[in-house]
């Protein structure tokens, strides 16, 4: 009868509906699980579920998020209170669902179902923008941390050796000026890469504008990125070798030069005398990825665990104790996601480290070399 009643008042209403009714409880929830509705009118006296159960059913991300509108011949305040704090939009009488006051509630809730659907929206929006504003600062933090204490080292020795520099130039002690100029030199050496690295990261932190992506040949990029490094591969004797076998990946092309540099240097530094460094470059289901790999001493899980976090961030001496900022992968993994790739490593200690370099392949040589790879 109930029932009934409200489909007589919703004819009358003037709303344009399709109206499917539910005798109970759990015919209704099944329903509802299984087609979205703008509104539903629950009432509050069920056979065979609490209505605040199914309230809270309905009101669920499983339940649908339904615009719950409840209807009752109760007329107690106080149970109306408890539905609308449980997630009813609106709480309607039966005496008093006339065709005029059941079209406005309906139009009510639907309104403010809508409402409540953007200020959820905008409450994600703000919690996302809080989270990244939050990150740059504790960012903005850990680099005004390094700036202090790892711009002070190198520029502490350079003060230091400069001055012991000079009293062995009043004395005339060529050995001496000799070895603290070399010093001199290291110390600035290691100042001006750690700045370059700061800016350079720093930099990249406050670019926001697209990277335009273009066609980039893998043999090229190589053999440019280890040409660069032959001199300090020789001074270890390092052998350098590459096989790209001519692919080609979407990227920015000075982008992955300097992440290739940075991760073949880093391989160079870690690798023992007469060890060696490869980069190699594979297809795999419309992806490409490069790999530089060492025979260098490795690292634990715990170092390749906090290997790109830049609060765990520590510089480690090469085998032939050369130095780092501890920034050069951080920058190397910013560089590989603005150009929609990413960066990964494995590694063994005393078994050698690979890095994994993963890039959209060149659609037009997608085809080909899958057919190259096949025959």
């Amino acid at each position: 009868m109930d029932r009934a009643s409200v489909r007589r008042a919703l004819n009358k209403s003037g709303l344009s509906h399709d109206l499917i009714e539910a005798a109970d409880g759990t015919t209704g929830l099944l329903i509802a699980a299984q087609q979205n509705f703008d509104c539903v009118l629950l009432d509050y006296r069920l056979p065979d579920i609490d209505a605040f159960e199914v309230l809270q059913a309905l009101l669920s991300p499983e339940g649908g998020n339904h615009a719950v509108l409840m209807l009752t011949g109760e007329t107690d305040e106080e149970l109306a209170l408890r539905l609308m704090r449980a997630g009813a939009l609106d709480y309607l009488a039966k005496s008093e669902a006339t065709p005029s006051i059941l079209a406005r509630a309906i139009r009510y809730a639907r309104a403010r179902r809508g409402f409540l659907a953007e200020l959820e929206t905008a409450r994600r929006e703000a919690e996302t923008k809080s989270i990244a504003l939050d990150t740059l600062n504790r960012q903005k933090t850990l680099l005004f941390s390094i700036i202090a204490h790892d711009l002070r080292n190198p520029f502490q020795a350079l003060l230091g050796l400069s001055e012991v520099l000079s009293k062995a130039a009043t004395t005339k002690d060529t050995a001496a000026v000799e070895r603290r100029a070399q010093g001199l030199h290291q110390a600035a050496g290691q100042a001006y890469a750690l700045m370059e690295s700061l800016f350079a990261w720093a930099s990249l932190q406050m670019e926001t504008t697209a990277v335009d992506l273009d066609v980039v040949l893998l043999d090229d990029v190589a053999r440019e990125t280890l040409a660069g490094a032959a001199a300090a591969a020789a001074a270890k004797t390092v052998a350098l070798t590459h096989d790209c076998s001519g692919l080609v990946v979407e990227a920015q092309r000075d982008m992955l030069l300097a992440v290739l540099r940075n991760l073949v240097g880093n391989a160079i530094k870690f690798t023992h005398v007469g060890g060696s460094v490869a980069v190699s470059a594979r297809f795999d289901g419309g992806a490409i990825t490069i790999s530089v790999a060492d025979t260098g001493v490795g690292m634990s899980p715990d170092k390749l665990a906090d290997l790109f976090r830049l609060d765990r961030r520590v510089s480690t001496k090469g085998t032939a104790g050369e130095r780092g900022s501890g920034l050069g992968l951080l920058l190397c993994r910013d560089l590989m996601e603005r150009q929609g790739g990413s960066l990964s490593v494995e590694s063994e200690v005393d078994r050698g480290t690979t890095f994994h370099l993963t890039l959209a392949a060149a659609s037009y040589l997608v085809e080909p070399v899958a057919i190259a790879e096949e025959t």
